[in-house]
């Protein structure tokens, strides 16, 4: 084997980059390392928009997503969006797409992955990264429980809270101190540690076959496209998932004030239904149904994202995934950024001319091709999240929740402005493929491997 890399992290992107070793760079060994005392199925739903399908079928896992579908047709998805906080709701904006497109439960998307890869390729659950030490061409891990592993290249795909990176900012922190420059040191602190985006969502499922038979006649139940309703400061989403037996409910508020901190409290936490429902009376009439039909089975998340970074590379160290840019989930786009990030990493990997001696200079081309596009993605998500609860301009910022509510609050040309920009946030979706900006990024690893070799 020409490399032997350490995935740090089990989930959804730590799964699929090794997929994508395994499909692309056969001579490159791998060890996942994860944290929990087994890699299992969690989660709610999960959107695989057009770039992210483009990879899953790429790295060979077309065949099964479709039996989890229950259909080889090629479906595409439309997502309405309108305003709803108020009796009779605004349609803002239709977008449907011409390429495949599914939703799925995330826990069922991440068994097809945990499936895919045989017995004979490593994973050490219960393995906790408390810091890394790097050698003349290798890495030691150290863990928790005092063992330690070597390898030449360590991806952290560990999530927002990432231990990788913790370590990877407080070495180059170090770095700086000694080199006398205590301004930067403070600087690259900072991005240890995620912050609050300012927003909180509330999840939940409802099965269809638990509803009473007029509910579940009832359209708002009914729809197979992604409903997106939009109020002041908050939204609902709403799409089926498990060939539509169940639905996906997502409510997503805006933290007034409070984006940028730093959260000290539990990031999940169990809910009543009591807690949401006032918080949607007076809404349009799919709003309200949908509401009544809300379990006690609420999940409350406070959305952490990655600070801005710098570098997702450091020698032969480097980030994946929310480990790298953790974002705000308003264009359901955080998980399909990982994928890129992995696709595009097991391509450079595969390259013939990365070698042990050349593979710092591929996780430097990586960081010059992803980050810039992660981090783009991550702003214009930002931005999604302000359009969708009317605060993108100056002008609707200023209406009030009441003002909203009663219908007279924004203007006709000011809707279409918020739909237009709903629109316009999401162009970057359908403006080129997966392989064709993997063209794009070999150019530019190769250019960076001729360069050394000069």
């Amino acid at each position: 084997m020409k490399l032997n890399v350490a995935i740090m992290g089990g989930g959804m992107v730590g799964l699929a980059f090794a997929i994508a070793l395994r499909k692309f760079a056969p001579d490159v060994a791998f060890t996942i390392y994860d944290g929990a005392t087994e890699l299992s199925e969690v989660g709610a739903g999960i959107t695989v928009q057009r770039r992210a399908w483009q990879i899953l079928c790429a790295i060979g896992l077309e065949e099964e997503l479709l039996k989890l579908i229950g259909s080889r047709e090629q479906k595409s998805v439309a997502y309405i969006y309108r305003k709803s906080d108020q009796p009779e709701g605004v349609h803002l904006k239709t977008i449907q797409t011409s390429e495949p497109g599914y939703t799925f439960h995330r826990g069922e998307l991440q068994k097809v992955m945990i499936q895919y890869l045989t017995s004979s390729h490593a994973v050490h659950t219960r393995k906790r990264l408390i810091s890394y030490t790097t050698l003349k061409g290798s890495v030691e891990l150290h863990f928790q429980d005092g063992s330690t592993a070597q390898c030449d290249i360590l991806v952290g795909a560990d999530g927002v809270r990432s231990a990788v990176r913790g370590a990877m900012y407080t070495k180059l922190a170090n770095a700086a101190v000694a080199a006398g420059d205590e301004e930067g040191a403070k600087a690259l602190k900072e991005h240890i540690s995620p912050v609050f985006s300012g927003t909180v969502i509330y999840r939940t499922l409802i099965r269809k076959d638990t509803l009473p038979e007029e509910a579940a006649q009832n359209p708002a139940f009914n729809k197979t496209e992604a409903m997106i309703y939009a109020g002041k400061n908050r939204h609902l989403v709403v799409y089926p998932i498990s060939q539509g037996r169940v639905l996906n409910l997502a409510m997503v508020f805006t933290a007034q004030g409070k984006e940028g901190s730093v959260y000290d409290g539990a990031w999940t936490s169990s809910v009543s239904k009591e807690e949401l429902i006032g918080r949607f009376s007076g809404w349009e009439p799919e709003v309200v149904e949908i509401m009544k039909h809300v379990s006690d089975n609420l999940l409350k998340w406070v959305i952490n994202v990655a600070t801005k970074l710098p570098t997702y590379a450091d020698g032969l160290v480097v980030l994946m995934g929310d480990a790298a840019h953790a974002m705000s989930p308003h264009q359901g786009a955080g998980a399909g950024e990982g994928f890129e990030d992995a696709y595009v990493l097991a391509h450079f990997l595969a390259h013939p001319s990365v070698t042990k001696d050349t593979a710092a200079i591929a996780l430097q081309a990586y960081d010059a091709v992803r980050r810039p596009a992660s981090q783009k993605v991550a702003a214009l998500s930002h931005m999604s999240g302000r359009n969708l609860h009317l605060n993108l301009s100056a002008e609707c910022a200023d209406v009030t929740e009441q003002e909203s509510a009663s219908g007279e609050g924004l203007s006709s040309d000011q809707l279409k402005e918020v739909g237009d920009a709903i629109q316009q946030l999401t162009k970057w979706m359908f403006a080129t493929t997966v392989a064709e900006d993997r063209q794009v990024a070999m150019r530019k690893l190769e250019a960076a491997l001729a360069n050394v070799a000069q």
